[in-house]
């Protein structure tokens, strides 16, 4: 039976790896379930491989499983270890790594897999081991943990690590709160690691994070702390605070945001002055249940009557007919608006509602006391998938088609300059004379 400090040494000797302090701690603690809440570019991909590879050699025959929410994210610590192995002499030609149908390497009668935990955990089914490592186990759902990893270690008395930047208060922040002391428990063990216990990682670099996400954002994925509102995107002092903003200012331009129509929805129009340090609302429109043809034509006039001179439309779908059909019309009208097309990915989309989550959290951006607009910020929501991706969307029976025309119009504020008194946008450059 291998012993942490075993795992250290051979580590040194094999690989000339030297953990910091707080990798040691980790390491060093030897539960049957070991909880690690981390910040980014802590050192956990590192940490769980060179883990995973000395207990491969220490203990003959073991079986070691790695999952995660997504493939690519298990392949992560599996290349890792794979490169461990193969880098030493000693080990290199006693292993054996397979890379299909899923990556497995054996070494001394020992294995190591990387697997998915898909939706419902299937790819795990039928398999025991002596350790199950998930990675970013809060994106993992619980009943995959309860009924599908916890059984897999019962024959073998196995020990399950846990490691991941939190998310909203699920398995994950209950296995942490198990190991923290005050449940009496001493098959647990918890940790939380902020990102700068690594003290490779540059703090200008951290500070630089802190300006550039929004303090949610940031208390989540650099401090590693679990927040009791996750779900929600906004936090509603935040909405507050935008919404008792002065609005004096004077703005350099007016761009808009479309968010088109689907179904119940409603098409939402938004238009927001820039100037060199903020944005504000000035003007928003929403309506349903007239035709295509009349939604062109209202959209078209907002855009003219607020002096608009570049707008983001969502493209997706039944969005890109309708934006070349909007770009018609404004030229028909002889507008100088540059319109421009965004297509909305699960990624992308991401992408838009943090920005405009970083501009409620840096008091960069004033709203109106519009009751739709406030309850649909309030009510914007991270949604964890079956698949254990992120989904940002309207809680249920409610809407987000302002959020997203708000966010698709501060997106487009990110390409405003000015050049020889003009504007320059991705769709040209328009006059901004008169705003």
């Amino acid at each position: 039976m291998s012993t942490p400090k075993m795992k250290l040494r051979l580590a040194k000797c094999l690989w000339g790896w030297e953990p910091h302090e707080t990798q040691k701690l980790w390491l060093e603690n030897g539960a049957k379930t070991k909880v690690a809440a981390c910040g980014r570019r802590w050192g956990k991909t590192e940490s769980a491989a060179v883990d995973a590879a000395a207990m491969a050699i220490l203990q003959p025959g073991c079986v070691q499983i790695i999952v995660s929410p997504t493939y690519d994210q298990s392949r992560l610590i599996f290349s890792s270890v794979e490169n461990l192995i193969m880098q030493s002499p000693a080990t290199r030609n006693l292993a054996k790594v397979v890379k299909t149908p899923y990556p497995r390497l054996t070494i001394g009668g020992s294995v190591i897999m990387a697997r998915t935990v898909d939706e419902d955990g299937r790819n795990l089914r039928g398999h025991n081991a002596d350790r199950v490592i998930v990675d970013e186990a809060a994106y993992v759902r619980d009943s995959v943990v309860q009924e599908v990893i916890a059984p897999m270690l019962a024959d073998r008395n196995g020990q399950l690590v846990m490691i991941s930047t939190p998310f909203g208060k699920n398995h994950f922040y209950r296995a942490f709160i198990k190991g923290t002391g005050s449940s009496g428990s001493k098959r647990y063990a918890s940790f939380t690691f902020p990102s700068w216990s690594n003290p490779h990682i540059s703090r200008e670099y951290i500070e630089q994070q802190r300006t550039e996400l929004s303090a949610r954002q940031f208390a989540v994925e650099y401090e590693a702390r679990f927040l009791d509102d996750q779900s929600g995107v906004f936090p509603w002092d935040d909405i507050e605070a935008a919404a008792r903003r002065s609005d004096n200012d004077r703005w350099d331009c007016i761009v808009a945001g479309i968010d088109w129509a689907r179904y119940s929805d409603y098409t939402a129009v938004v238009a927001i002055g820039v100037n060199e340090s903020r944005c504000g609302v000035i003007a928003i429109d929403r309506f349903n249940k007239i035709g295509w043809s009349s939604q062109i034509e209202r959209v078209a006039n907002f855009l003219s009557i607020h002096k608009v001179c570049a707008a983001l439309t969502d493209q997706t779908s039944i969005g890109d007919p309708l934006l070349e059909q909007l770009r018609a019309k404004v030229w028909e009208s002889g507008a100088d608006v540059a319109v421009e097309g965004y297509s909305f990915t699960n990624q992308s989309k991401r992408n838009l509602v943090e920005h405009l989550a970083q501009r409620f959290s840096h008091g960069t951006l004033s709203i109106p006391r519009d009751e739709a607009l406030m309850s649909e910020l309030q009510y914007f929501e991270y949604e964890l998938t079956q698949s254990g991706n992120i989904r940002m969307n309207a809680r249920s029976g409610y809407h987000d088609d302002l959020v997203m025309a708000l966010a698709l119009a501060c997106w487009q504020a990110k390409s405003v300059g000015t050049v020889d008194g003009g504007y320059l946008s991705g769709g040209g450059r328009v006059a901004v004379g008169g705003w």
